[in-house]
């Protein structure tokens, strides 16, 4: 079955203080969409050298979780819209007197980066970006300031950040029985889900939203609202 694929929706980033329960917190979404998105996997090998040769014996360790790189970009000046809108946190919690690029790159910071005072660490982070869903921890964020007003204030700046992925353990061996599971699963969407977010939570895997936008006879899976039911089968049983 053809999907109608639409436009590609905002990034969001959905800031979560339990391990245990990804996605459930604070949303940031940023001003732009960024223009690319890096993954890179990375594979581990022990290098042994072979004794009177010149090669060299590679033998597998392990695959390393994956980490995500992306630019996001801030804008204050009268080209650009300089809102507040989608920073996600009580902006009167951030220092008074900042300009809209200064409270953004703070509400990201003190959501990322700030430790919070229950869980005396930072909150994990989940990126939904269309059909890219990944958990994961803040491993960098620098921040390039390009533009100032007459007092001095940041106008433009870019955020460089990179994400270490990260799915707690206890999770991992829940996504791993809801895969055995012969059990289907009805779900009701709320305000703010997307199909491959949803296959992410019920499977552990956001590609599969092809096989439930057929499953559920969408023929746009970005068009969901809040209220519908969807059916989550086992995983077993979903379309080749």
């Amino acid at each position: 079955m053809a999907i109608a694929e639409g436009q590609l929706g905002k990034m969001t980033i959905i800031f979560y203080p339990k391990a245990s329960l990804p996605g459930v917190g604070v949303p940031f979404t940023p001003m732009y969409n960024p223009s690319s998105l890096t993954v890179n996997h990375n594979v581990v090998h022990e290098d042994k050298p072979l004794s009177g040769a010149g090669d060299i014996s590679k033998k597998f360790i392990r695959t390393s979780p994956k980490t995500v790189s992306v630019d996001l970009f801030f804008d204050g000046t009268s080209a650009s819209p300089s809102n507040l809108i989608g920073t996600g946190v009580d902006i009167g919690l951030l220092t008074p007197g900042l300009n809209a690029v200064d409270l953004q790159i703070q509400a990201f910071l003190k959501l990322g980066y700030g430790i919070d005072s229950d869980e005396h660490q930072p909150f994990y982070m989940m990126l939904v970006w269309g059909t890219f869903v990944m958990t994961g921890v803040l491993k960098t964020a620098n921040v390039t300031y390009s533009m100032f007003d007459n007092a001095g204030r940041p106008l433009r700046a870019k955020m460089s950040i990179s994400v270490d992925e990260y799915v707690e353990l206890d999770l991992w061996k829940k996504i791993l029985k809801k895969k055995s599971s012969d059990v289907s699963k009805s779900i009701t969407v709320v305000a703010g889900d997307t199909l491959p977010l949803l296959c992410f939570r019920q499977y552990g895997d956001s590609s599969l939203y092809p096989k439930i936008a057929e499953v559920n006879g969408l023929t746009n899976y970005r068009n969901l609202k809040p209220g519908m039911e969807l059916l989550f089968p086992p995983l077993t049983t979903l379309p080749e």
